[in-house]
């Protein structure tokens, strides 16, 4: 598990690169200092598009490449080889990939991306350098990009919106209505079984309750946006190209707005394949939503953006399901 810290409402520990790469180190101490060389057959059997270089490990765990952040793809490989090696089941292994994921998130924010662009291209003149900011900086804009996006410190939310067809009109649907045939891609767990289900990217500002399939979130007012409190399902398979049908179930003990979006996990952009303001209220709303993937995935993330209400509140969701509909 990563640590936290307790005197600061529960924030990850590792607060930059350097400390990130400690934590990585502490968890192959944990699995019992499994060599390189394992690491990379293991990261190989499960993740065979994302390799695991002995090298690669050894110059990161030994912090040759500080002070940047080693990429998303290889903390989520290795991450998965260690706990793997330490004999965690695979719902435990999502959930804690799930944690790595947002705490580097939180520490990938686009002042650090600078700092990485500056610091790895020191040939570069002075005058050349800062045009390659200004277009990082540009780009970074252009994205909606925050600092982190499901990330434990926070996310702005600020995005690009992807249009959707006329069929997603933001209107409930009959209470009953099941949804359509086709893959459930949302992969939630059993009733009463929590690893690999919902989790919230701020527990100092949101109470997440929930029993794998449905969740209830009490909500605290004093965020800024949105994208500042999220509740997601990681490791949502997409297609790119293919049609998806989003349904759930939603109410609150007072009439707000929330954001639903549905988007791969991949920075800096997070492409958004559905990504629109819903009402709730205290009448329970079934919602029906279509949309075509933008993107292809195993790790895109189904979120409930809560944030930026000048009120508290209380949101009950339920019956969500993301069926890949038929060819």
């Amino acid at each position: 598990m990563i640590r936290v810290d307790s005197d600061n409402g529960g924030a990850p520990a590792a607060r930059n690169a350097e400390a990130f790469v400690a934590e990585l180190r502490r968890l192959r101490a944990r699995a019992g200092d499994p060599s390189f060389r394992h690491l990379s057959r293991l990261a190989a059997a499960q993740r065979p598009a994302d390799p695991l270089p002995p090298s690669t490990i050894s110059d990161v765990l030994a912090g040759k490449r500080l002070p940047r952040l080693p990429r998303l793809e290889f903390v989520e490989a290795y991450v998965a080889a260690c706990l793997t090696a330490e004999g965690q089941d695979e719902p435990g292994i999502t959930a804690e990939v799930a944690r790595w994921r947002a705490l580097w998130r939180s520490l990938a924010t686009p002042e650090k991306l600078e700092e990485q662009a500056d610091s790895v291209r020191p040939e570069q003149p002075p005058r050349r350098r800062r045009l390659t900011l200004l277009a990082l900086a540009a780009a970074v804009f252009l994205a909606g990009l925050g600092a982190g996006v499901a990330g434990t410190l926070g996310w702005t939310g600020r995005h690009r919106a992807v249009a959707d067809p006329a069929t997603a009109a933001d209107t409930c649907v009959p209470a009953g209505t099941a949804p359509p045939a086709g893959q459930d891609v949302l992969r939630l767990p059993s009733p009463g079984r929590k690893t690999g289900s919902w989790w919230v990217n701020d527990t100092g500002a949101a109470t997440l309750s929930t029993d794998g399939r449905r969740f209830r979130a009490d909500v605290i007012a004093g965020t800024s946006r949105p994208g500042d409190l999220i509740i997601v399902k990681s490791d949502v398979t997409l297609v790119q190209g293919r049609a998806y049908a989003l349904t759930f179930s939603a109410a609150a003990d007072r009439a707000t707005t929330i954001r639903v979006r549905v988007q791969d996990s991949q920075p800096p952009a997070y492409q958004a394949s559905h990504d629109r303001e819903v009402s709730v209220g205290r009448d329970t709303c079934h919602h029906h939503y279509r949309f075509v993937a933008q993107k292809s995935s195993d790790h895109s993330e189904l979120t409930f953006q809560v944030g930026g209400r000048p009120h508290d509140f209380q949101l009950h969701v339920s019956n969500a399901a993301l069926v890949a509909l038929p060819d």
